[in-house]
């Protein structure tokens, strides 16, 4: 192995730490948008929890009339 190839070998491994680097502290971050997004993931909760209390609560309300009948 010559000079050149073992400094490509250097550039290219020193590169790959780079990048590897980059993206471990890439994804450490929180970006705003990483906020953003779960506040609305924390309103599609609240909004299916209620959806969901509302259908249940019909059925159980029909039932109740069902019954009354």
């Amino acid at each position: 192995m010559n000079i050149f190839s073992a400094a490509v070998a250097i550039t290219a491994i020193l590169g790959i730490v780079a990048i590897a680097r980059a993206w471990v502290d890439a994804r450490k971050h929180v970006t705003p948008d990483n906020y953003r997004i779960e506040s609305i993931e924390k309103e599609f909760r609240e909004r299916i929890e209620t959806l969901e209390r509302i259908v249940t609560d019909q059925r159980e309300q029909l039932k109740r009339q069902i019954d009354e009948l």
